[in-house]
């Protein structure tokens, strides 16, 4: 499923939208835990967390719903 996240940082007067975004994970392993995105053409996106406000499509809500239904029937 493909979705779509608009983000803001502290600091900016406007979101800033990412379309056609099929996947998304958080980096808490380096010095600034970082939130990656990827679309549709592979591209990756890396955003801070710290200072930032992450908005997400509701499609996200049923690919994460779909996924976990998936592993509770391989159970």
């Amino acid at each position: 499923m493909i979705y779509t996240v608009t983000y803001k940082r502290k600091n900016d007067f406007f979101k800033k939208k990412l379309t056609k975004v099929i996947g998304d994970g958080i980096m808490e392993d380096s010095k600034t835990p970082t939130r990656y995105f990827i679309q549709e053409d592979n591209t990756r996106i890396e955003v801070p967390v710290e200072g930032t406000i992450f908005t997400f499509s509701p499609v996200r809500f049923l690919l994460i719903k779909q996924n976990m239904e998936k592993t509770q029937t391989n159970i």
